[in-house]
């Protein structure tokens, strides 16, 4: 029996990611080791396999999400940054058309049962999944989950409320009165009925009708009708103020604004929520690595002991040397239960992010540790550059802060409107039917009256002074977009640079962890032969556990990487990003 060998397959086993999660058990010979090691190294030298040695990600589930509920999110924006209005105010483009009542916009969010609404402790605990998650099926459950998301897909409703409330200004508005004198000398009664409504070109019309009976007084004989009543129609126009805006209409645009500024900070929540979330579970998939490693160097020492015990009743081997392992046995013991530790914690934070089909959170047990990272692809392969203009281009917050930026135009458009004076100019028509209600029929005849009336502020402070404000609010937002564009930027660079280095690091630990598991295997040949010690055999192997660590490590980081690099140049998942 050979246990000291065990070490290098152990190795070998943690990193591709063994289907049972149980450190392999067989103890290689010392020429079968060396030939896996050079095969290995041929592998790694691939210019195909930077990082071989790694096996597939497991992509089988035990649940199958549905389309996410963010579908009609695009990965792009869906309006590009130079195609949004960016002019004067003066040269603002306004809808002409008359508004159409919408229907209130749907939340396309699934609806929670009674116990997706608990939020007791027994709520939460729902049964595991068989299977390992894949990465894919955590971006899903994000998307239709994640109550962060679910939080700005709310925002569509309160917008399409908004743009609702904002066309009822354009309503029909139904009056009607009744008044009576019926204890006056001048007993008398008047009943009127009539419709009105403000028009989207800023003007108002209204009908009506009117009935007068009884005895007036003669300075308010114009109350009187015949006796079958008056019908009775008019428009107002503006002439200056509120003719090419008015505060119904600014209103109406800015609300129309507003429900497209929430899809682009929709798209920015999934991207950040997804970034989030594929990170979280990086750091589930290392801390499964680092607990497989450490169970296996913990078995090569439990394993050396009856090895140790056999040597020793022969005389090969001093007693202390059972003593030291012992020793060797208590300290990887301590470090596998932090690993477990560390395991545990990854897997309740990925369960924030990882939630089953009503959206409570899957805690993943330590059987289900079985992910591995995916070969990592060289560091030419990402290019010298990262691509500017993309990013410039699919990132939602500059597309979100043009639209914020034609919302303050509207505003400051309808701000120097209430500068201009009311000059308004009116047009009434009536005409009484029935019995004429005078010998001179003076109500029979038909009536046309025209108006022009005037008004102004003579200092017009409270214009003046909202028009300031909307030009230093708009100065914020000119501030915000070139400050965002240059963040893009910066960002994008530094995930690039962060990418290339952890491909380059990588490729060096790769090759480190060969190293060190052929001299780990040199010393165990020593060892066996009675020229080395046990002293000298452990260090090998915690420089071989070293390497294997160091090597799960820059695979995280080169993950991490690729998930900010995508986010930076806004993708909502990594997997969308090629190089």
């Amino acid at each position: 029996m050979r246990p000291l060998y065990s070490l290098c397959a152990t190795i070998a086993v943690c990193l591709s990611g063994c289907q049972s999660g149980v450190p392999h058990r067989a103890v290689p010979e010392p020429q079968a080791l060396a030939s896996g090691l050079t095969a290995q190294t041929d592998h790694h030298r691939t210019p195909s396999a930077t990082t071989g040695g790694v096996a597939p990600t497991v992509t089988t589930v035990a649940y199958k999400p549905d389309a996410p509920a963010v579908s009609d999110v695009p990965e792009t924006g869906s309006k590009p940054v130079g195609g949004v209005v960016d002019g004067p105010v003066e040269q603002l483009r306004i809808p002409a058309d008359e508004p159409v009542d919408e229907p209130v916009d749907e939340l396309s969010v699934q609806p929670l049962d009674d116990r997706a609404a608990d939020t007791t402790v027994e709520s939460i605990s729902t049964p595991q999944p068989i299977s390992t998650p894949t990465v894919t099926a955590l971006a899903a459950s994000v998307r239709r989950h994640y109550p962060l998301i679910q939080q700005s897909l709310a925002a569509r409703t309160i917008a399409s409320g908004e743009v609702l409330a904002a066309n009822g200004a354009f309503d029909h508005k139904l009056e009607a009165a009744s008044e009576s004198q019926p204890l006056d000398y001048y007993e008398n009664y008047r009943h009127n009925i009539g419709v009105k409504r403000d028009t989207y070109w800023g003007g108002q019309v209204f009908a009506g009708y009117r009935i007068g009976r009884g005895e007036f007084e003669p300075w308010y004989r114009e109350r009187e009708t015949n006796k079958g009543g008056e019908f009775k129609a008019g428009i107002v126009v503006p002439l200056a103020k509120d003719r090419a805006i008015d505060a119904n209409r600014a209103e109406l645009w800015r609300a129309q604004l507003e429900r497209q500024r929430v899809e682009p900070e929709i798209r920015a929540m999934v991207i950040a929520s997804v970034r989030d979330a594929t990170v979280a579970y990086w750091q589930w998939v290392a801390a499964a690595a680092g607990y497989r490693i450490a169970e296996g160097v913990l078995k090569l020492g439990v394993d050396r002991r009856s090895y140790l015990q056999r040597q020793v009743s022969l005389g090969e081997k001093a007693e202390i040397e059972l003593v030291d392992n012992r020793r060797i046995i208590l300290s990887r013991s301590a470090k596998a239960a932090d690993a477990r530790r560390k395991l545990q914690q990854a897997a309740s934070k990925l369960s924030l992010y990882l939630r089953d089909d009503v959206g409570r959170p899957i805690e993943l047990d330590i059987d289900t540790a079985r992910a591995t990272f995916p070969d990592a692809l060289p560091p030419e392969a990402w290019g010298d550059a990262p691509d500017l203009a993309l990013a410039q281009r699919n990132r939602p917050e500059l597309e979100q802060l043009q639209l914020a930026r034609q919302q303050l135009m509207v505003l400051l458009q309808q701000a120097r409107n209430e500068t201009l004076p009311e000059l308004d100019a009116g047009l009434l028509a009536a005409q009484d039917v029935g019995e004429p209600t005078s010998s001179k029929r003076d109500k029979s005849e038909f009536e046309i009256e025209a108006a022009v009336t005037f008004a102004v502020p003579v200092q017009r402070r409270k214009a003046l002074g909202k028009a300031r404000q909307l030009r230093g609010k708009l100065a914020q937002v000119q501030a915000k977009t070139q400050f965002a564009a240059e963040k893009i930027t910066i960002e994008a660079e530094v995930a690039h640079a962060a990418l290339l280095a952890a491909a380059q690091r990588v490729e060096q630990t790769s090759e480190g962890l060969e190293l060190a598991q052929r001299m780990q295997a040199a010393e165990q040949r020593l060892y066996e032969a009675g020229q080395s010690t046990l002293f000298n055999l452990n260090l090998r192997e915690q420089q071989t556990v070293e390497a294997a660590v160091d090597r799960v490590a820059a695979l995280y980081d080169y993950h991490v990487a690729a998930a900010d690099y995508a986010a930076a140049l806004g993708y909502q998942s990594s997997e969308a990003l090629q190089p």
